[in-house]
């Protein structure tokens, strides 16, 4: 079942993944328009124009590469944050039962605290 599960999210990821590469790129190529239409403006000839634009960012593939590698840090580093916690837990039982018991008593005190005061 776990195996099903993690095969089932790998495939959503990559779904996302392609979706996420081609709205940027779309969004990359909205950019590098507009730079175009602001060159042509200032009386470049159109192959200038687009190259000078190419030009401006550092380049839509350095651009598309930053942005990817911007976007899996932080979800790479929240994923991987998330499983050491799940090990450590797992490694120590009895900890995990203390912090279980210390979350449930603070909600339960929260919940309680609030339904006297609303009430």
């Amino acid at each position: 079942m776990r195996g099903l599960r993690a095969a089932v999210s790998r495939m959503a990821g990559l779904a996302s993944r392609a979706r996420r590469d081609t709205e940027l790129a779309d969004e990359l190529e909205s950019h590098l328009q507009l730079h175009i239409d602001d060159n042509l403006r200032a009386g470049m000839t159109p192959s200038e124009a687009r190259r000078q634009a190419l030009l401006a960012p550092g380049g839509v593939e350095q651009t598309k590469e930053l942005a990817r590698d911007t976007r899996a840090t932080i979800l790479d580093a929240l994923w991987r944050d998330l499983r050491y916690s799940v090990r450590r837990l797992r490694r120590e039982p009895g900890f995990a039962a203390a912090v279980v018991a210390t979350l449930a008593l603070g909600f339960g005190a929260n919940t309680a605290v609030f339904a006297f005061l609303y009430g």
